[in-house]
């Protein structure tokens, strides 16, 4: 009896050495949106239509590591197009060569002003570290310009070097096809500033952006710019949210505090449609209230007003949200 109490006890010590370097974490978004749409000419409302949509969000991430080396997968389940659909956000691999880090395989970039994150299949990143200057190759199996791979077209690389000098973070990214991307964010007397200039070799399409945010006795202030040249456009996230199709310039200030056990968001914001001749900003309020819910989960409810310059079509939008992360 001893001895299978000790080839279990052993066995189990193993087990638990075997998965200690496995990391499985996930979230899950369930959202009940309402929209009324409003067409009116002159004030007057003349038709009108409203909608509900239940949808859900579940992401799914497994790390596995082995010393330096490890491996990660993002797997998303998304039916808030009305269709289900599996997307794999992250598989890749990452490792060191010496002093080098290395990365190979697929990943999103991050959200930021000018852009949402996009994927990318084939991806190789190379980077090292030198008296706090780090210098980053990066390529991907695609053409230049192109969305989507070409058998034997080359490919599209670019280096960054990038640091901090006293405090301010400083990143300047040098592509292939001449583009550049450079981005400066740091604290100036307690206010955060995050400036991003892209500079393309196409065209009318350099785009730059910059955020400030500045807290007083509890408040958040947040201003935030993006100006496109001439009849440029850029999708966006971050403070003006999903941009399902590109737009041209967005301006918009924010305020944020907590309210008894609430975070509370206020938000007044323009976005010109695509720049182009005789477009005007369309008008944006949005309100935002977000509460942590004694079963671990956080309560999100969103109301947005769209004034809509450019169209008959204004609408107003109630988003209710329950997530979780674990």
């Amino acid at each position: 009896m001893k001895k299978q109490l000790l080839i279990a006890a052993v066995a189990a010590t193993m087990a638990t050495a075997s998965i200690a370097d496995v990391s499985i974490t996930g979230s899950g978004k369930l959202n009940f949106t309402n929209t009324d749409t409003t067409a009116s000419s002159d004030g007057t409302t003349v038709a009108g239509s409203t909608a509900n949509a239940f949808s859900t969000d579940l992401v799914l991430q497994v790390v596995g590591k082995n010393g330096d080396t490890s491996v990660h997968f993002k797997e998303e389940f998304n039916d808030a197009n009305g269709t289900d659909g599996m997307n794999t956000k992250n598989a890749y691999m990452k490792s060191k060569i010496g002093d080098v880090n290395v990365q190979a395989g697929s990943w999103y970039s991050a959200d930021s002003l000018l852009a949402n994150g996009t994927g990318g299949d084939g991806k190789f990143s190379a980077d090292y570290t030198f008296e706090g200057v780090k210098v980053q190759y990066e390529n991907q199996n695609t053409s230049n310009g192109a969305s989507t791979p070409v058998a034997g077209a080359a490919s599209t690389g670019s280096w960054t070097v990038s640091g901090a000098v006293q405090g301010v973070s400083l990143s300047h990214e040098m592509h292939e096809n001449n583009d550049t991307d450079t981005k400066v964010s740091g604290s100036v007397a307690g206010v955060d500033i995050a400036y991003r200039s892209y500079d393309s070799d196409t065209a009318t399409s350099d785009k730059e952006s910059i955020e400030v945010n500045y807290t007083t006795n509890g408040i958040t202030l947040t201003y935030a710019d993006v100006d496109v040249n001439s009849t440029g456009t850029t999708t966006s996230d971050a403070f003006f949210g999903t941009q399902a199709s590109a737009v041209g310039d967005m301006t918009g200030f924010g305020i944020s505090t907590a309210v008894a056990g609430n975070t509370v968001a206020l938000k007044s914001y323009k976005i010109n449609p695509d720049n182009a001749s005789g477009s005007v900003d369309n008008e944006f309020t949005k309100v935002v209230v977000t509460r942590p819910l004694a079963s671990g989960s956080t309560f999100e409810a969103t109301y947005t007003d769209k004034d809509d310059k450019n169209s008959t079509a204004n609408s107003t939008t109630l988003d209710l949200e329950l997530s979780v992360k674990f």
